[in-house]
């Protein structure tokens, strides 16, 4: 009597180990309107704000905050705690569609690395996505969120 390793084991063991593909992605730029820097006791807060645009047309509008931690995120990680609010245009008059991200930025070349950490009910299919900024001219940012679920999803 011969054993062997069945081909649907092997196929099984490869699909689980294997990393997940994205599946869709947006790119938004983040045009910065306003920056606002608050000294206190612990470190520094930093504020900013400004519109959202994809393809060119404004789609709703951010909210940023880093917060610096003196002896905690200083040299030489030169980094802030991020987070970043996505607010969606909306025509009703209820409080806008949005989106969550948290993670790190980095002071040096201007860069963030995080995830989605929460979305409104009508995106609560990108929570976990994979998020990621580099700075543009003018303080404007590059912002790019992939996830893993239907392609045809997006942002807004």
């Amino acid at each position: 009597m011969k054993f062997g390793i069945s081909p649907l084991v092997v196929a099984s063991a490869i699909a689980l180990t294997a990393p997940l593909a994205h599946a869709g992605s947006v790119t938004l730029t983040l045009n910065r309107t306003t920056l606002a820097n608050v000294n206190d006791a612990a470190g520094l807060w930093q504020h900013q704000g400004g519109d959202i645009i994809k393809g060119g047309v404004k789609v709703g509008q951010y909210a940023l905050h880093r917060r610096v931690t003196t002896a905690g995120t200083t040299a030489p990680l030169n980094t802030a705690m991020t987070t970043i609010t996505l607010f969606f245009a909306t025509t009703s008059g209820n409080a806008p569609q949005n989106v969550t991200l948290q993670g790190a930025h980095d002071f040096g070349p201007g860069n963030f690395r995080g995830s989605v950490s929460a979305g409104s009910n009508k995106y609560t299919w990108i929570q976990g996505g994979d998020a990621t900024y580099t700075s543009l001219a003018g303080g404007a940012l590059s912002l790019v969120i992939n996830w893993n679920g239907a392609s045809q999803l997006t942002l807004p």
